[in-house]
Order: structure tokens, then sequence, then C-alpha cells
């Protein structure tokens, strides 16, 4: 077993540095929840403690054995469970999980097709009125924050792992340019609780439609473009559209409760 590497120092923590017992993973498959059940076992058996920093990604990406890519995702899942926080231009730290939002939905719930559909239909409630908020709201630096997760989106060379954490962090950076931390929070929970289901959709695809992902990427181009101009109506409009045709190539109509079996594709 290589040997144990530190967590970054929280600035004025006054304890020794624990230490991660982290051995490379190699190649194999569902790797982003794999790395996020390491890192999760190091805290839950004390070696990184609330207020610890994590280790920076590239840190973790060679531990591990494993792409940058695989680690943001492994970070995000962490997020959206409630264990880490992330810092904007700091790193993700260690939290305590009783102070996250209540909010849970077990694993095995999101692999029914009804409570998935449900789910993003309240993801839906949510987000067109999030795009109309931002498009008033946004200062630049949110607006670049949006543009920044669209561009990975644009570059992704992997869509089924890269593309999904640009999409999900493009719908997270819109969330937060409301200004609301509530509105932030319960995108970010149900982004977070529809990453693997999504996932494990496209990786069981033979091949990504490229014309599906192109759809995709123009929809959050258009909801960028609204929010950039200040156009709250045609956000809105831009993202209804967008989660109506995301979840029409994931196999739902979310106009028809009862249509719950259609044939998953590409967001």
């Amino acid at each position: 077993m290589p040997p144990p590497i530190e967590n970054s120092a929280t600035p004025g923590a006054t304890r020794g540095a624990p230490s991660m017992t982290i051995a490379a993973l190699g190649r194999m498959p569902q790797l982003p929840a794999r790395v996020a059940a390491v890192i999760a076992a190091e805290i839950a058996e004390g070696r990184l403690r609330v207020g610890d920093r994590l280790p920076t990604e590239h840190s973790l990406a060679e531990r591990f054995g494993v792409s940058r890519n695989v680690i943001r995702e492994a970070i995000a899942q962490l997020r959206s469970d409630g264990v880490v926080q992330s810092r904007q231009g700091v790193g993700a730290f260690v939290i305590d999980k009783s102070t996250t939002a209540m909010l849970r939905l077990d694993a095995q719930m999101m692999n029914d097709r009804l409570v998935f559909r449900n789910v993003f239909e309240l993801r839906a409630i949510l987000e067109i009125q999030a795009a109309s908020l931002a498009a008033q709201r946004a200062d630049d630096s949110e607006i670049a924050d949006i543009g920044a997760a669209l561009a990975r989106m644009q570059s992704a060379e992997n869509w089924a792992e890269g593309g999904v954490t640009a999409d999900l962090d493009f719908h997270r950076a819109v969330a937060l340019a409301t200004g609301n931390a509530y509105i932030a929070t319960v995108v970010g929970f149900l982004s977070g609780q529809m990453r693997q289901s999504i996932q494990f959709m496209r990786q069981n695809l033979s091949d990504v439609d490229v014309r599906l992902v192109d759809m995709s990427i123009a929809e959050h181009v258009a909801i960028y473009d609204a929010i950039a101009s200040r156009s709250p109506d045609a956000a809105g409009e831009a993202m209804r559209r967008h989660i109506a045709n995301a979840a029409h190539r994931l196999g739902y109509d979310l106009a028809n409760r009862a249509d719950v079996s259609g044939v998953p594709a590409s967001v």
C-alpha cells in the first residue's frame, strides 16, 4: 500500500494533520462512486474530520490513479450527500452531516421510474423560476461561473462522465445566481440525487448520440444567453424547454403522469 497522504490543513487548525490511507483503484466501473466511498470511509474512520480540507484534485487523482474528472464527480457526489462543502477558490471541506438539508432520497428509490420522474418534475418547477431570477439578479462573476460550466460541457471528451458533471454544475451555478441559498441547496441536492441514475442510463447506451448531445448543449447556450442578456422571461422559457426536452430524452413526458416507460437516451 502506498504511503498515506495528508489532508490540506485548515487555516487556524491546531491539531495535527490526519492521514488518508488510499491506494490506487486502477480501471473499474463506477469509479466516481468508488472514490467517493473511499473518501467517505476516511471521514467515518476519523482520518478526516469536520473542518478538514480535502487534498487537491491533482493529489487525489494521482493517489487513486484516476483522472481529475473522476475526482470532480466523486467530490460532487460527496457534496450532494452532505459530506463535504466546496468553497470557491479554496477547496472542499468536511462538514457535519447533521447541519445539511434534511431532504434525503434513498439511492434505490431513484431506480424507480415514477420516483425519478417526480424528482425531475420538482427540479423543473424550481429551475424555471431560478433561471428567471438569475437573469434579474446575477452579478458578473456569477454569469462567468455559468459560462465556465457551459464551456466544460462543450469541451467534455467523455460526455457520460465529464459531461454529466459539467451539466449539473451549470444548473447549480444558475441556482446560486438567484442569490437565494435555499434554491441553490435544493437544486444542488436534487441534481446530486439524479447524477448516478443519469450516468447509469448513459453508460448503458451502446453509443451516445452526438446529435442529442449537441441539442442539449444548444439548450444550455440558450439559457446562458438569456441570463447574460438579463432577460428573465426568455431565461425561464429556455429552461422550461430544456428540462422538458431533457426529460423526453430520458424517456419521460412531464405532461403525462402515467408515461414512465420510455427508453432513456441522452440528457
